[in-house]
């Protein structure tokens, strides 16, 4: 759905909790106490004559915009009748109302969003969202009436909205949704060229985009704009003005701004300073009327959106599908090598798919999955990097569960050979574990990072090999990737090495990388390795799914790297490594087994590992 705020918005930086643990006493602001009535009985508390200025402003100023394209306007009439009954959606209305009149006429205001709002992050409730809009049948109600209709398309075009910002694709698959075939309100109009423009963005930022794409998705938008009843037409006009960035244009209705322009001159034009404006908005507030503006007006020209949206790089890595002559070879041949190393050196990482059997990955997961559940069940003593929604967990060292497909995989030692030197030194092993939230704790994402926390060189010394046992995506937390940051050094970082906050990413150096190249969280494929230069900017997502998601990482550094670090396996692994030497140097401290096993689970993490080589 539409909203006013995001993480950004210069609310209270003070304790955050949710909307009911906060007691009407008062919170102390600003050296002044100042109480708000609990939201939990919604009657009483608008007796609060601050409180129901809050309850009406939305009722005539945000509710018209979350029902743009609802004629039922569901979420000025429906909502609002809910919410004098029911806590939740109380609090939620008077937290979106106070932080729109904090924003825009009573910084006071901002006091009573921060005690009616639980969370600030836009794309957390994004996350929420879609999980309602893609887990709930949209096929069924999409195209019908009532609350979820309308909150569907209210979270259509938010998603859209912060993708075109985010430059990544939507959480919704739109290829699900056919167009209507036909329009019974105006409002329908609106919502079928939502569903076009979703589907244009989606193929700007899911890879390269074809003239064939194009001319299916014009024609769809063309098709849609001809059966538009005259009505639709704009009833005046008026050049801009000295002070104004765009023309006045003046409508019968709101939905009808979807076609409010007709020549590609002029859409290209408008689209061109309608997308500036927004930009230099944003970087004061997020203001709910460009950024709903944006999301029609963009539907207006497919070759203005193309301008905006077609990147040189793409946000989400490349992907390298061998054939099955180089899988059963075990060897790519020279073509997909270069790639390889052309986009490891491009973007920092690349994706080679279905080279390691599901069978051997099914075995280990299954083992570290329960290796997983134990550590979770740890609590504050477990190995958790930044939070408890991320692990770090030593797979197990013994034979029984080293299959030399995922570990020491030869695709994997000629590509690293290739970008860092012959014979790179394996000296690492371990794997990260996105967790599902235990009962009643908030999902969490680590902050953005770079593994390499201390002065490096400025070329590749070190690759991460990324393999998942599962499928990798947006629900189960797949990793939040900035291609191209590798070649930053440390002084975009906050801490120092060795401190709690090394490696963390400046957030004004985000703010500037994400108007260029954005992050994404990219779909991998079980079976597929994925290869990343240390140095890259990447961060731990929040598992929504109900299962664990386990990750390894295994770094090769360059021949020439002086890091001490050494592996830790049972002796009955060694046989299993023979042969190998010539092509890649493993440096093991061995053990017996029964030492091995009695110690993998209880070894340092995060910090304790030093990534850097002796001076």
């Amino acid at each position: 759905m539409p909203r006013i705020f995001n993480q950004a918005a210069t609310l209270v930086e003070s304790e955050r909790s949710s909307f009911h643990n906060k007691t009407p006493e008062g919170e102390e602001i600003g050296g002044l106490t100042r109480t708000f009535p609990s939201p939990t009985k919604p009657r009483d508390a608008l007796l609060n004559p601050s409180v129901a200025r809050y309850f009406h402003h939305y009722i005539t100023d945000i509710a018209p915009w979350y029902d743009l394209s609802d004629s039922s306007h569901t979420f000025a009439t429906r909502l609002p009748e809910i919410a004098l009954e029911s806590p939740l959606p109380f609090a939620a209305i008077l937290a979106l109302s106070a932080v729109h009149i904090g924003q825009t006429t009573a910084p006071s205001a901002k006091a009573a969003a921060e005690f009616y709002h639980e969370e600030v992050d836009p794309n957390r409730h994004l996350r929420g969202a879609y999980s309602l809009a893609a887990y709930r049948s949209p096929l069924i109600d999409y195209l019908g009436s009532g609350m979820r209709t309308a909150g569907f398309w209210n979270y259509l075009r938010e998603d859209i909205t912060f993708s075109l910002f985010q430059r990544c694709p939507l959480k919704i698959d739109l290829d699900q949704m056919p167009l209507p075939s036909q329009h019974d309100t105006d409002h329908s109009y609106l919502n079928t060229v939502s569903l076009i423009l979703g589907r244009i963005v989606n193929a700007c930022f899911s890879g390269a985009v074809t003239e064939q794409t194009w001319a299916s998705h014009f024609d769809m938008l063309r098709s849609w704009s001809s059966k538009l009843p005259a009505r639709f037409s704009p009833f005046s006009r008026d050049d801009r003005g000295l002070s104004l960035s765009l023309p006045s244009i003046w409508m019968l209705r709101d939905c009808h701004g979807a076609r409010f322009i007709r020549s590609e001159a002029s859409q290209q034009e408008v689209i061109r300073r309608l997308m500036a404006c927004i930009m230099r908005a944003l970087s004061n507030t997020s203001n709910l009327l460009l950024r709903q503006r944006a999301a029609i007006s963009l539907s207006c020209s497919h070759r203005g959106l193309a301008t905006l949206t077609r990147e040189p790089q793409s946000t989400h890595p490349f992907v390298i599908r061998p054939s099955e002559t180089e899988v059963r070879n075990k060897l790519l041949a020279p073509r997909n090598l270069e790639l390889a190393v052309r986009h490891l050196h491009a973007d920092g990482l690349v994706v080679v798919e279905d080279v390691i059997p599901h069978k051997d990955l099914d075995a280990l997961n299954e083992k570290m999955v329960k290796d997983a559940r134990y550590l979770q069940s740890l609590g504050d003593k477990g190995p958790f990097n930044y939070n408890l929604g991320n692990l770090q967990q030593d797979p197990p060292p013994v034979a029984e569960y080293f299959y030399k497909s995922i570990f020491t995989n030869p695709i994997t030692t000629q590509i690293t050979s290739n970008v860092l030197g012959p014979r790179p030194k394996w000296t690492f092993c371990s794997a990260n574990s996105a967790m599902p939230p235990l009962p009643g704790a908030s999902p969490q994402r680590q902050p953005v990072h770079s593994d390499a926390d201390f002065a490096h060189p400025s070329h590749p010394f070190a690759l991460v090999t990324n393999i998942p046992l599962v499928s990798m995506n947006l629900e189960n937390g797949s990793t939040e990737l900035w291609l191209g940051t590798h070649t930053a050094d440390v002084s975009a970082q906050e801490g120092k090495h060795g401190e709690r906050a090394s490696g963390r990413i400046k957030e004004y150096l985000l703010a500037e990388r994400r108007r260029m190249r954005g992050p994404s969280q990219p779909n991998v494929k079980k079976g597929s390795i994925v290869l990343r230069d240390l140095r890259l900017w990447h961060a731990g997502m929040p598992n929504m799914s109900d299962k664990v998601r386990v990750m390894l990482a295994m770094i090769h550094f360059a021949p020439w790297y002086r890091n001490p670090m050494r592996l830790q396996f049972g002796e009955d692994v060694k046989p299993l490594l023979a042969g190998l030497e010539p092509n890649l140097e493993i440096l093991v401290d061995w053990a017996k087994n029964e030492k091995a096993w009695g110690s993998y689970l209880h070894r340092g993490f995060g910090n304790s590992y030093d990534f850097d080589q002796k001076k």
